[in-house]
């Protein structure tokens, strides 16, 4: 009897250990991530995308019903801000220089897009479009309050040492007021914050399951996975240097599958000229 009563009270010991464990990960990475939050507020305050430039190039590919490419458009961009907001200007389309009636599109897109700003700076904001909204993702308090995140462990990520942390939706029923709360409360994924600067280095999510999107009447999203990439790119100053996703999804009845990616260098102070968008 006693043999059992000590090995009864040592598993116990073993699991309350473990139990103290789990904790103290919880809370280390919810400190680290709160951490990054406060890095994130600083960037906004720099204002970094409105003193920056760089090159982007974007690869989209849309699959057909048996899986196979059925179209796909790959452009390079010339990123700049106007009036500090990044515009992207195409200069090749699936590996060719714009025709002279493509650039005249881009000439356009690019005076209403100046147009629009001089508005706002004589006007104001406009009010938030609420479609957008439905859609935007915000690395905010209330997006923290949605995730249990666990410390996994520290390692080096491209030579540098990291926290990487694992993240998945609370247990307990989650707000929906948004559309795009539906995925957010099914999505897990993992995440490597630099020990230094408490930058985000990589993100990559996906869909515990599927997520029907007004209880089924507008669609379905049956998959969707992705990651982003970010290091320094001048100097201290971080950037994005890659985001790829793919995506499934039904909408009423017709399916959608979709990969893209993106890719960022090339990066430099921004000086504006009269050639607009010249660095």
């Amino acid at each position: 009897m006693c043999r059992w009563l000590c090995l009864i009270f040592a598993v116990c010991v073993a699991l309350a250990g473990q139990s103290v464990a789990a904790e103290q990960s919880d809370d280390v990475a919810l400190s680290v991530i709160r951490k990054a939050l406060d890095r994130v507020r600083w960037n906004e305050e720099q204002e970094i995308p409105a003193r920056v430039s760089n090159s982007m190039t974007r690869e989209v590919q849309r699959f057909g019903g048996d899986g196979e490419v059925e179209d796909e458009d790959r452009g390079e961009y010339e990123v700049f801000p106007i009036d500090g907001i990044p515009f992207q200007r195409r200069v090749t389309i699936n590996g060719r220089p714009l025709s002279d009636e493509e650039r005249g599109w881009e000439s356009e897109r690019e005076a209403e897009f100046r147009e629009e700003r001089q508005r706002i700076a004589e006007e104001g904001e406009p009010e938030e479009d609420p479609e957008e909204d439905e859609e935007e993702i915000v690395f905010n308090e209330e997006l923290i309050a949605r995730f249990v995140f666990t410390l996994v462990g520290e390692e080096l990520w491209r030579g540098r040492p990291s926290y990487r942390i694992r993240f998945e939706p609370r247990a307990d029923d989650l707000p929906i007021r948004r559309r795009v709360d539906y995925a957010l409360n099914k999505a897990r994924g993992q995440v490597w914050i630099d020990r230094e600067t408490f930058e985000a280095a990589r993100v990559e999510f996906e869909l515990m399951d599927r997520v029907r999107l007004w209880w089924g009447a507008l669609g379905t999203i049956s998959e969707a996975r992705g990651s982003m990439d970010r290091a320094p790119v001048l100097g201290e100053i971080w950037g994005h240097i890659q985001y790829e996703t793919y995506t499934d999804v039904r909408m009423l009845f017709r399916r959608r599958r979709r990969a893209e990616l993106q890719k960022w260098r090339n990066y430099e102070w921004f000086v504006e000229t009269s050639d607009s968008g010249a660095r």
